[in-house]
């Protein structure tokens, strides 16, 4: 038997919100109180309503039951009170977890995931879904489920006091719950397309606010707004059918609760006349009626809040279900580094998912301990995907890549992503200090940190500035290009991995920076394992050895001068450069 949507959602939260059970627990047990308190108030009611229209009625026996009556309602104020607070702070607590587990999860997705989706929907998932989400357990869990208990508890009841009199009270009953189930199926619908207009508005002001300098450098704003508007016209369309799906559900509600409620009167009324039932069960009956039509209301102003937060939960169990990059702490452990890091390439194939033909083909190459390979190609020709794989972004579909003379699929991902060092030519720094991006949560001293700041060539840029102090803001839009290519390399000095990777990553830079920058390579190449991928050739002079890449496959290999004499790729590459001014025959 196939088990509902909503309970596999609830069956994968679980896990997640185990610990706190025991107030969940707590919370449902004040909720049978309460509900048992809402049962027996109406009785107590209809004791009162007997005791004064007997023949001699009894101010004492009225007495009685008032009080009793004041006790059950104090009594179910303080139950309602630690109910809602028990409740509502363990929703908090549990959507601070889930909003946790959800980024931790998406941190360890593999980097395939993000090249086939938008950040704006991933930015949904841990803003708004789990927010919607926490609706649920902070402001609809208690209703929904005391409303639930108050409903089963009233039919029960109304059929054990008078079982003839609380069928004719029932039989509008399932056309209600047929209102609220077939409303529902429109609203849920309606609200899964909300969510995911909803993801489209946050990926497109992600990606427009990021493009905000080229969208007016190309005077692009009127496009750009009316692609917003389409968006925004979508997701109010989605929007006005759950608002017209939702209008429709009170007003029928109330319409058979008013049939309900003339039939109660009508023919209850009669058989107290005839002496069939006594008054105090038509008064229990009339607070019973409430009792059953009030949680109803109730139900469908939460209905929409609970349909929404079911869809959030399904998109936000979903993340869960993605596949991680993992290492179990035993493997990373029991690993032994190989004492010589060098790397070696045999017969390397790899295509991506999204693309129709082969990234590289039959790759093959080494690099020693502490030599260095240079990388030269057109775009387009695989030197960037030579780094993913190395860093196990992606798995090789063709080949082995060792690292150290041992297969790249053994390392862990931790292990082997501390002992590679990458640059990349669009450097990120995080919102903080200077300090804080050089560390990237470890401690180092500031000595340390100072020292390598100056072998990078960075130190005298940021020292006028508030040296290590200096706050970075986010992406470091402060800060210039150079600054911040030269602080990333200061931070691979700290870190200081045995093997270094930069992926183009002076090319953008201008020519005035150029020669701190190629002090600052030649710190980092001191020693290590090296693969630099360049269009600036003038960046590669030292290397050992260069391989130049053309559609994916090997084309030549050798020094630098080997190359030159060959007359190929490289020449071509070179004489280029020579005729824009950067590069001079010395340089190379």
């Amino acid at each position: 038997m196939k088990e509902s949507k909503t309970l596999s959602v609830f069956k994968k939260l679980w896990p997640l919100i185990r610990e706190y059970r025991l107030r969940l627990y707590l919370g449902v047990a004040l909720i049978v109180l309460t509900t048992s308190l809402d049962l027996v108030a109406p009785i107590v009611i209809g004791k009162v309503a007997d005791a004064v229209v007997e023949k001699n009625p009894s101010l004492e026996v009225v007495g009685h039951f008032c009080w009793l009556f004041l006790a059950i309602i104090c009594s179910k104020a303080l139950c309602e009170s630690l109910q809602a607070y028990t409740l509502q702070t363990t929703g908090l607590l549990i959507t601070q977890k889930l909003r946790v587990l959800v980024f931790e999860q998406i941190s360890r997705f593999y980097m395939s995931y993000f090249d086939e989706h938008s950040s704006g929907r991933l930015l949904t998932r841990v803003i708004n879904d789990v927010r919607s989400l926490s609706e649920l357990f902070t402001a609809s869990m208690s209703v929904l489920a005391l409303d639930a208990m108050v409903i089963v508890g009233t039919v029960i009841t109304m059929l054990v006091l008078d079982w003839r009199l609380g069928g004719l009270v029932l039989f509008t009953f399932p056309a209600v719950v047929w209102v609220i189930i077939y409303f529902g199926k429109l609203l849920s619908e309606a609200y899964r397309e909300v969510r995911a207009k909803l993801s489209e508005i946050n990926s497109f002001m992600g990606e427009n606010i990021g493009a905000m300098a080229t969208i007016h450098r190309l005077a692009a704003e009127k496009s750009r707004q009316k692609s917003f508007e389409r968006i925004v016209d979508q997701h109010q369309a989605s929007l006005m059918k759950s608002i017209h799906a939702y209008a429709q559900v009170q007003p029928w509600a109330n319409v058979l609760n008013g049939i309900a409620m003339g039939t109660l009167l009508s023919v209850g009324g009669l058989w107290v006349i005839q002496g069939k039932i006594k008054v105090g069960i038509l008064v229990a009956f009339l607070g019973y009626i409430r009792n059953l039509f009030q949680p109803i209301r109730d139900l469908v102003e939460k209905y929409n809040v609970v349909l929404s937060a079911m869809v959030s939960a399904e998109r936000v169990t979903r993340v869960f279900d993605e596949s991680v990059e993992s290492d179990s702490a035993e493997l990373i452990r029991e690993f032994q580094i190989p004492n010589h890091l060098g790397i070696r390439f045999e017969h390397v194939g790899f295509q991506y998912s999204t693309r129709n033909e082969k990234a590289i083909h039959d790759i093959s190459f080494e690099v020693d301990p502490g030599k260095s390979l240079a990388v030269v190609g057109a775009t387009g020709s695989g030197k960037s995907t030579l780094v993913r794989l190395l860093l196990k972004f992606y798995e090789c579909q063709e080949g082995t890549i060792f690292f150290g003379d041992r297969p790249l699929s053994e390392w862990p991902l931790k292990v082997l992503r501390k002992h590679v060092g990458f640059v990349p030519q669009e450097v990120y720094l995080f919102e903080g200090t200077v300090r804080d991006n050089l560390t990237i949560g470890n401690t180092f001293g500031d000595e340390l940190l100072v020292e390598q700041c100056k072998k990078a060539q960075v130190w005298e840029f940021i020292s006028r500035r508030g040296g290590l102090e200096l706050k970075i803001q986010e992406g470091g839009t402060n800060l210039s290009l150079g600054e911040r290519q030269l602080l990333s390399f200061a931070r691979i000095l700290v870190l200081n991995p045995e093997m270094l990777v930069m992926d183009e990553a002076t090319a953008s830079l201008d020519n005035a920076i150029e020669g701190r920058l190629m002090k600052a390579v030649k710190e980092l190449l001191k020693s290590r394992t090296s693969i630099i991928i360049a269009h600036r050739l003038s960046t590669i002079e030292s290397c050992d050895q260069v391989i130049v890449l053309e559609t994916g496959r090997i084309k030549e290999r050798g020094t630098i001068p080997q190359l030159l004499h060959q007359r190929g790729l490289f020449e071509k590459f070179y004489q280029l450069y020579q005729d824009s001014g950067r590069l001079t025959t010395k340089t190379l």
